[in-house]
């Protein structure tokens, strides 16, 4: 059986944004439309909801993470309540990730907070049923992005399609200025 304890200690090293994946929990400044905007945002956990590749720079899909439990950040929600699942994931107490709060970094980001005796902003990974209910909420982003290009794609090929007039434009009449005068 896979041992799930080496993609975790792989991504706690200074290589940490090549092995990152999926599942995985940062520590990010993610910024905050509440805070301040004089000071940098407080490093926070969030869940790497993906990754994906745009030429040669790898990017990620983070979700915010909270310890509140307010109605004001709602969606998409991922909930790490049991002390069994939050302390192998790297974090101190309860905490939810909002999926519907995200946002698409570069993993060279200065947004990380790199830990100072790792060399990693890794924090630890989701297991068992947070990591089940991530993977739901990853499926609704991914449904709902497919959706959308499906919309996309058929408004394009409707306004190209042939159509069986002709619009021509015309400029305002001129009226003539002198000259001959036309008779009836």
């Amino acid at each position: 059986m896979l041992d799930d304890t080496t993609s975790t200690k792989i991504t706690t090293t200074t290589a940490w944004q090549d092995h990152v994946s999926y599942g995985d929990i940062v520590s990010f400044r993610f910024p905050l439309a509440e805070e301040d905007s004089t000071e940098d945002p407080k490093s926070r956990p969030c869940l790497v909801l993906d990754i994906e590749r745009l030429g040669s720079q790898r990017y990620a899909l983070l979700a915010y993470g909270t310890t509140s439990y307010r109605r004001s950040n709602v969606g998409y929600e991922i909930h790490v309540r049991r002390r069994a699942e939050y302390l192998p994931a790297g974090l101190n107490e309860p905490t939810r990730f909002v999926g519907a709060r995200r946002m698409f970094v570069p993993l060279n980001h200065s947004g990380f907070d790199i830990c100072r005796t790792t060399g990693s902003a890794v924090l630890g990974r989701l297991d068992g049923a947070p990591f089940a209910a991530m993977n739901a909420v990853r499926g609704r982003i991914h449904a709902e992005a497919d959706i959308a290009a499906d919309r996309r794609s058929r408004r394009r090929r409707w306004l190209r399609r042939d159509r069986d007039f002709t619009v021509e434009s015309r400029g305002p009449r001129r009226e003539s200025t002198g000259g001959k005068a036309v008779q009836g």
